[in-house]
Formats: C-alpha cells, structure tokens, sequence
C-alpha cells in the first residue's frame, strides 16, 4: 500500500492548485487564528471549491469553541476535523463526524492510553512537542517515543523532510506522512520544486 501523504498549511489558490497536481492524498487548511499558516473562513468558501474530488480535505482547529467547529463542519460537509490541541475524547467525538486526532509526542507518552483513548478516530497524526506551538514548527521528533503498536491508524508528522521521512514510514502501522514546514519558503508558502521532490520521493520508496 503506498503511503498516505498529506499537504498542510495551504494558505492561497496558487500553492493549492499546484500541490493538488502531484500524487498526494490530503491537504490541510488550518483554521487556529494564531498559526502562522491560518485561513479565514471566507478564503476557505474559495480554496475549498477549488480541491479535486479525489483529495481528502483537512480542517484544523486547536481548542476550538464547539460553535465554531460545527459552524465549519456544517459549511465543509465533506472535511475532515484534525484537532490538534488538548481536545477530550468527548469533545472529539461530539460533532458525530470521522475525526483526526493530534498526538503531540514527548517523554512518558503512554501509547497505551492513547490506543484506549482514541479508538474512535479515523486516524491519528503524531507531532513533535513543543510548549509554545501548536504543531507546523519544523521540528522531529525521536521516532523510537512510538515504541509500542498503535491500534489506530496514523500519520507522522513533525519536520518531515527528505532525510526523514523514510524513518518515519518505517515505524509500524503507520500509513504515511504530514508535510508542512519543510517544504515552505515562508509559511504558508509553498516551494513548488521542494515539494515535487519530497512527494516524488516518498512515492518511489517502498517499505
């Protein structure tokens, strides 16, 4: 099975249009008001008329308000929540919708409890750490943190680059990879030939 690769941090019509030509499966729209890469609900309306039937479409919120997100859900029909902050499980699975669920990774992550936890999502996305962002930093993190099976498919994500990204389909059961950072010239900013060559790559690896 080839790996799911997901596009996030889409900000404008001319990066999407492009990222959409290349073999990927997802994109990602980020809608936490202080990310560096957010979209308002109005540019949204547009980028989302404009995304092929055939890629999965990704709404992130962090914390969210349950108004804002069902207010979103109600306008994307065919969007996918990724909540990417401190959700509850409760919280996730309120909005009776197929969800992603963001694992930010650090030491004495219980995998354990996440299997428990999060066996409702349709997948989850494992991120690297950091005490100040929400995701989008650039940064890895040590892939041997997942050192137990995960019972719910997932993604990594976390500075995902051309060096890495083999590491990280490696680790077992997960089925692809979060790109965002690393393939940017400013964020949200997409660098068109970084990004065919990473896709590219991922694509003729195979585990």
């Amino acid at each position: 099975m080839k790996p799911f690769i997901k596009i996030c941090g889409i900000t404008n019509s001319h990066d999407l249009d492009y990222v959409t030509s290349l073999d990927i499966d997802a994109v990602g729209f980020n809608l936490f008001f202080e990310s560096k890469r957010h979209v308002n609900t109005s540019d949204l309306n547009q980028l989302y008329k404009l995304v092929p039937e055939h890629i999965h479409i990704f709404l992130i919120f962090v914390n969210a308000k349950e108004e804002f997100v069902s207010e979103c859900l109600n306008s994307f029909p065919d969007a996918i929540p990724q909540f990417h902050g401190d959700e509850t499980i409760e919280y996730c699975e309120s909005f009776d919708r197929e969800y992603i669920k963001a694992i930010r990774v650090r030491q004495g992550l219980s995998l354990e409890k996440i299997n428990a936890t999060y066996k409702s999502a349709k997948m989850l996305l494992f991120d690297s750490y950091d005490s100040k962002e929400f995701g989008g930093t650039g940064q890895s993190f040590d892939p041997s943190l997942l050192n137990e099976d995960v019972s719910v498919p997932f993604l990594v994500a976390g500075g995902i680059n051309a060096s890495n990204f083999k590491e990280a389909l490696l680790i077992d059961t997960c089925i692809g990879v979060d790109i965002c950072s690393s393939i940017e010239k400013s964020p949200g900013r997409k660098d068109h030939s970084k990004t065919k060559d990473l896709v590219e790559k991922i694509r003729s690896f195979h585990v």
